[in-house]
């Protein structure tokens, strides 16, 4: 049968477009189109569709308003190309299928598959609500029956037995009932008796014994006229002993309307009549599936009445009992089973907030232990396990953001949290996503389901992928098509307007691709391709130049495949071809690019160790001397930091100019990289001392060149060179090792001061080899734990111990006790600074934790150095902190010692970093003060706790007035600021004397002991 699709389309172009596609004579669809929320209603009053589609934006509204009005139909949402995410958000919310607009109009071919699809889909959903629905109501059935044995057989009271079944008989009939005694009233304000029944407050004595005789057969009764009715007036009892008045009207007050139909019940508890429960007046009767419904029940109650009156016939009622059980409990296994074999995790929430139901699917997807399950435990329970274990990230990161705070508040039980995401998708720890649904239920409880929808997810990622190739690939559309006929001539040429200048002449036609002019291909090029082609095979970026109309040459790259006719016989060549004339010019830069430098057209370090191989060879062969010139400008790092990269880029373009003009054409100079220069001299004198002195006069020369000032933009800009220079000969010397032994000698001119030159000399490489052994060393001495600490005490005004500054040691296997001054340096150019620190935080955590055992120590506070690198790593503060967490050691007893160069980098960062460490009772002290740079604007804003003066004051204060006058200076500065202060290396009691009298009260040096083992101090 026909289709009826619903179109929700605002744009006439795209609704036109869509109607098209569905108007096929072979389907039989009818379209009808609206373009706005407000022009369905109308359509939808007149008919319901069979199918829906709809704009992601309307007029008047959104796709979802569309969702809403239309109901379960199945609704398909249409998004322009780049929205596909909201496309997985319309899924989620109940659009049954997606489309993507695309320019072409490729996906309206597609369509009336795609909407075949949804329909089946949704007749299947359908299906499977209905038989649910039964399934449940049968369910509640067997749980009434259940409720009305229990009953019974528990000894209840008459009325409680008749509350129970009426409660009954209203939830399974979803009716409105009423107590004897009730006035219920029809829409003209007329009394209406829906209900009959008998209890011990709505009646008296002589209408009880009247009601029971009708009531003595124990049968169920249908006819209006065997009732009691109620003159609802006054609440008296009525009853009709006239056969031939109308059945309809006995017993029945003047006005109220007539019975049509009526089910009816006697009770009986303890072998006394006690209630008649019944319905009547329903609008046409009872239908025989109604009375079929209530039957088992009514069936049930009777069976029990009888057997609560024959107390001897007990056995007969248990077996009915178990009979019932049985049956009760088969429905339950199948609701279990059925509940086992979804594809979803299923819960059940009760209004107390406890999980009450579950299925095992749902253990498997949250990976729950069935213990915790097991005992119907609340919500905040298992969310408090599921946080505790990692289960949702450590800032609920693997839960969707609108769904998080809900989350967090459900494992907190907070009354007043946030509202329950209807649904929301979250990430496990196994990498798999659950789609998270929740129903809430009249009884103020909930339902939730956990669907696995990775699948899903990862389809819809594959499709946007699949999308973004597909557009891809349409913009890398070739530039022209092509085809030959059997014997290789061209036959036709085909493509887009703005690429015609790039069209072969109609000269080409009936001509062979071998024989086009000017294809600068070579001949056994040719060759080859005549096989391919006369093997009928497939080429594909077969290259060659080929001349416009105009004269101008281009590159083409041309790919094809023969062509077959339906029986099989050989007809020509069709392919594409492409413009590739930039790529080749490209090409060729690269190919420039690989050997010289792009800012200076130098050439670079690729070229320069070749041309150095070649010279090095040369020279040996015609036993001349070579030299290597290693060249860097000195702080042309300032010059980028002040002026910017754009003037240091100007700079050395003239920097490269210059030592050209310094050097013969024979020679090469190279930019390695940044501001370094290589300059490669042949041909000098065989004798090293003369060649020495020649390559020398180039250095000095190229000095001299660069010495004067460089005009930059409208200012005179100075840059010095620092010339490292280095002999060769022996052709059998690595070139790596040549630019190692220069690079060495640059680094050595400018130790000697900068803007000179220094040769390399065989000292300097014992030196390099014994810094290469020594950061060997230091790498095993990490790995060895060769690195100790030893403690320097700092003393307050009466000589009192306050706790010590941690110094590390090394205890060399060979060397013995290594200090510090040898092997810091290396390390920090190194970057091994970074394990040490770390080594030397944990050794002094696990002091401080040891000391604090000991009542005698337990006051003491340690001091620990921090150096640049160290406090300018972006994990430094976590792993302060897990130091801390993990040796057990107070944050309050912990004082790090920074020096002021630290703070004139990224001054702002070093305030953050210390405020978050101060936020657990860190301290800070100001190291070496006054020895350094120190901005007093950035040092009042520092969170210190102390200033140490330097020794270097400290040692001449009694002897010299100005390391007096600092020492005064720093003590009141540090006052001021509210800061303590610590003089350092005191060792005589002047000094200890003159400092304390000044306002100094801490102290640390050899007056009172040199660093030694942390047993040291405990002992003295």
């Amino acid at each position: 049968m026909p289709i009826s699709v619903l179109l929700i389309e605002g744009d006439a172009t795209q609704a036109d477009a869509v109607v098209r596609a569905l108007a096929d004579a072979w389907s039989d669809w009818r379209v009808e189109v609206a373009a706005s929320l407000e022009q369905i209603r109308p359509l939808l009053a007149r008919r319901l569709p069979d199918v829906a589609l709809t704009a992601a934006r309307l007029a008047d509204g959104t796709a979802f308003d569309a969702l809403e009005l239309l109901g379960r139909i199945p609704v398909l949402i249409m998004v322009p190309t780049g929205e596909e995410a909201q496309a997985a958000h319309a899924m989620r919310h109940g659009f049954c299928d997606f489309l993507v607009q695309s320019p072409s109009g490729d996906h309206l071919l597609a369509l009336p598959a795609q909407i075949e699809a949804a329909l089946e889909r949704s007749t299947g959903a359908l299906a499977r609500q209905n038989a649910e629905a039964l399934l449940a109501r049968q369910h509640s059935l067997l749980q009434a029956i259940s409720l009305a044995q229990a009953t019974f057989i528990a000894g209840t009271s008459p009325r409680a037995v008749f509350d129970t079944v009426l409660r009954a008989l209203m939830e399974l009939t979803d009716s409105a009932f009423g107590m004897v005694g009730q006035v219920q009233r029809t829409p003209e304000g007329q009394p209406f008796l829906r209900v009959h029944a008998m209890t011990d407050i709505s009646w008296d004595d002589d209408s009880r014994a009247l009601y029971a005789r009708h009531a003595q057969e124990g049968m169920v009764f249908d006819r209006p006229h065997t009732l009691v009715g109620t003159a609802l007036a006054t609440g008296e009892p009525v009853i009709s002993n006239n056969p031939d008045s109308d059945p309809r009207s006995a017993g029945v007050p003047p006005g109220h309307p007539p019975l049509h139909a009526y089910l009816g019940l006697p009770i009986h508890a303890a072998g006394e009549f006690v209630a008649m429960v019944g319905l009547a007046n329903r609008p046409g009767g009872y239908s025989e599936a109604d009375v079929q419904f209530l039957q088992p029940l009514l069936n049930t109650v009777g069976q029990l009445e009888l057997a609560r009156r024959a107390e001897l016939a007990r056995s007969g009622v248990e077996s009915e009992l178990a009979r019932t059980s049985a049956l009760l409990a088969e429905k339950t296994r199948a609701l279990e089973a059925t509940l086992a074999s979804v594809s979803q995790g299923i819960t059940n929430v009760d209004a107390e907030g406890r999980i009450r139901v579950y299925n095992k699917r749902y253990l498997e997807l949250l990976d729950l232990p069935e213990e915790l399950l097991a005992r119907q435990p609340s919500v905040e329970e298992v969310v408090r396990f599921q946080t505790e274990r990692g289960d949702f990230g450590t800032d609920y990161e693997l839960i969707e953001a609108p769904a998080r705070a809900y989350v967090a508040s459900e494992r907190a039980a907070h009354a007043g949290g946030p509202q329950v995401p209807e649904t929301y998708v979250r990430k496990t720890r196994a990498g798999r996503f659950l789609e998270v649904r929740t129903r809430r239920l009249e009884s103020g409880g909930r339902v939730r389901t956990f669907a696995d929808v990775t699948d899903y997810l990862g389809t819809l990622q594959a499709l946007r992928e699949s999308e973004a190739r597909w557009r891809s690939l349409t913009h890398l559309s070739s530039d022209w098509y092509w085809e030959q006929d059997a014997d290789f001539r061209f036959v036709r040429f085909d493509g887009s307007a703005e690429r015609a200048q790039n069209l072969p002449d109609e000269m080409h036609y009936g001509l062979a691709r071998w024989e086009l002019p000017h294809t600068a291909v070579a001949e056994g090029q040719w060759r080859k391709h005549r096989q391919q082609l006369e093997a009928h095979e497939v080429f594909h970026d077969f290259e060659m130049q080929r001349t416009t109309s105009d004269g101008t040459v281009v590159w083409v790259s041309i790919s094809g495949e023969p062509i077959f006719d339906a029986e099989g016989r050989f007809t020509g060549y069709r392919g594409v071809a492409r413009n590739i004339t930039e790529r080749k010019a490209a090409e060729a830069e690269i190919r420039r690019l690989a050997f010289y430098d792009e800012l200076t057209a130098l050439p670079n370090r690729r070229l320069l160790l070749d041309r150095l191989a070649h010279a090095t060879a040369l020279c040996a062969r015609e036993e001349h001397h070579g030299a290597l010139l290693f060249l860097d400008l000195d702080n042309f790092k300032a010059i980028n930091d002040t002026l910017g990269h754009e003037w240091g880029d100007r700079l050395l373009v003239q920097v490269a100019a210059r030592i050209q003009a310094c050097v013969r054409a024979a020679d090469t100079v190279a930019r390695m990289g940044g501001d370094e220069f290589v300059v490669v001299l042949q041909g000098l004198h065989g004798a090293a001392p003369e060649a020495a002195a020649e390559a020398e006069a180039v250095a000095q020369k190229i000095i001299g060149a660069l010495n004067d000032p460089f005009q930059v933009g409208n200012r005179d800009v100075h840059s010095t060179p620092s010339i490292g220079i280095a002999l060769f000969r022996d052709a059998q010397e690595p070139v790596h090792e040549l630019l190692q032994r220069a690079d060495m000698a640059m680094y050595q001119a400018k130790a000697l001061g900068r803007n000179t030159l220094c040769f390399f000399d065989p000292a300097m490489q014992a030196a390099a080899s014994a810094r290469s052994a020594l950061e060997g060393d230091i790498r095993q001495a990490l790995q060895r734990n060769e690195f100790l600490l030893h403690y320097q005490p700092v003393v307050n005004e009466a000589g009192d111990m306050l706790g010590a500054e941690a110094l590390v040691r090394w205890q060399h296997p060979q060397r013995g006790m290594v200090p510090p001054g040898e092997f810091i340096a290396l390390a920090e150019q190194t970057g091994l600074i970074l394990p040490l620190g770390r080594r030397v935080m944990r050794m002094a955590c696990d002091q401080l934790a040891q000391w604090a055992r000991d009542p005698r120590t337990a006051g003491w506070s340690v001091a620990v150095n921090v150096s640049a690198q160290e406090f300018r790593h972006p994990q430094f503060v976590a792993q302060v902190l897990e130091t801390l967490r993990e040796s057990g050691a107070s944050a309050h007893r912990l004082k790090l010692e920074l020096t002021e160069s630290l703070m004139l980098h990224d001054v702002e960062d070093s305030i953050l970093k210390m405020q978050a460490l101060r936020t657990v009772g860190l301290g800070f002290s100001l190291d070496d003060f006054g020895t350094g740079y120190s901005s007093l604007g950035y040092l009042k804003r520092l969170p210190l706790d102390q200033l140490k003066i330097d020794q270097s004051f400290v040692r001449d204060v009694l002897t010299d007035p100005n390391d007096a006058a600092i020492a005064c200076t720093i003590v009141a500065l540090a006052h001021s600021l509210g800061l303590e202060v610590v003089a350092e290396g005191v060792e005589t009691e002047g000094q200890r004397a003159f400092l304390l009298r000044n306002g100094c009260r801490q102290f640390q040096g050899y007056l009172w002991g040199r660093p030694g083992p942390a047993e040291a101090l405990v002992c003295s």
